[in-house]
């Protein structure tokens, strides 16, 4: 006589899971090729998320996506090493409805990316490896302290307008502002009243740590330049017109490894290069630059195509020849093809 086992078994069963990832909770749909099954949430807990979906479908093939932001790939790369596949995806390629778009909520995101997932409508885009992630933070920090320093100096500016300061005669050129010297004339300024000057010291004393950290970091990034990680592609880059240790330790960071890119085309729109077309019947339009990019590397890209047209030939002669026909912003932007072309293929000699 047969027996009737009780013991759960979903070989060959596939769950999507799409999960809409907050700070101290989720929202999480699992569906099967054919139903959904439940929408729910629970605590930002992933070992707690992979015992659920053990216990409750054991030997099942789980599908895991949730989007790319702020919570990084920390959760793909736990998932990963459950052996689980985990799709970090653009949350502009999740398929949207008109009426999903007007009444958001955490629980209808997730199952938009529990039903992409099922439908195989989205792709996971590049995880990138852990010290690649590291590597690009100590830039980024880099480029906050230049902000930071910035907002800083312009404070000092207010409070010297406010009190009716001015520059000496010997600081009236721009080149010499916050020099070793102007700043010690600024720690030399004492206003009427002890708060008003010690509010300023403040202040003064704010930039010096700033800029001192700043030089920290520009000085770790030099190092880190010439590791055995990316010195060939460094030295490289920096023969090029416009891009110097910054620009070049910044691209090589962000983009990681060049062989992901399949042409220059598809380097160009990961930077944001690319313009955006509308084509029906005979028409075929092109506008402006598309706002999907790399928001750390297509400003710096527009800074180095600048300083590029400034010192070489070559490049000024693309850009007018470019502003010749078109405003002097697209013609900017046509020679910035031109020098992403240039790192692209720098690229990838250095890597064949």
């Amino acid at each position: 006589m047969q027996t009737q086992s009780n013991k759960l078994d979903f070989n060959g069963q596939n769950f999507y899971c799409g999960i809409d990832i907050h700070k101290k909770c989720w929202s999480v749909t699992i569906e099967t090729d054919d139903i959904t099954l439940k929408t729910f949430s629970q605590e930002a807990d992933p070992e707690q998320f992979v015992k659920f979906l053990r216990r409750n479908y054991p030997g099942g093939n789980y599908i895991i996506g949730y989007e790319s932001g702020y919570f990084g790939f920390n959760l793909q790369r736990y998932l990963s090493n459950q052996k689980i596949d985990c799709k970090v995806i653009h949350p502009a390629d999740i398929p949207t409805t008109h009426k999903e778009k007007d009444q958001k909520r955490d629980p209808l995101d997730s199952r938009k990316i529990a039903r992409a997932l099922r439908t195989g409508e989205v792709d996971s885009i590049w995880v990138p490896p852990l010290y690649l992630e590291q590597d690009r933070q100590l830039l980024r920090v880099r480029r906050i302290l230049t902000k930071d320093i910035t907002r800083v100096k312009n404070r000092i500016k207010a409070i010297l307008q406010i009190h009716g300061i001015k520059y000496p005669d010997t600081f009236e050129r721009n080149g010499s502002h916050w020099s070793k010297r102007f700043i010690a004339w600024l720690e030399s300024i004492k206003l009427d009243e002890t708060t008003g000057t010690e509010a300023l010291q403040v202040v003064v004393r704010y930039l010096n740590y700033l800029r001192e950290e700043q030089l920290t970091v520009s000085r770790k990034i030099k190092s880190l330049a010439f590791t055995e990680r990316y010195n060939a592609g460094y030295s490289e880059l920096i023969k090029l017109p416009g891009i110097g240790m910054l620009i070049a330790m910044i691209i090589l960071t962000e983009i990681g490894e060049i062989s992901r890119f399949k042409s220059a085309d598809n380097f160009r729109s990961f930077i944001g290069l690319i313009p955006r077309s509308h084509s029906s019947g005979d028409k075929d339009y092109q506008g402006r630059i598309t706002n999907r990019s790399n928001t750390h590397l297509r400003a710096l890209i527009i800074e180095a195509t600048w300083s590029a047209i400034k010192k070489d030939p070559y490049y000024l002669n693309i850009y007018c020849n470019y502003k010749s026909r078109m405003k002097p912003n697209k013609a900017l932007i046509r020679t910035a093809r031109k020098l992403v072309n240039n790192i692209y293929y720098t690229l990838k000699r250095v890597n064949e």
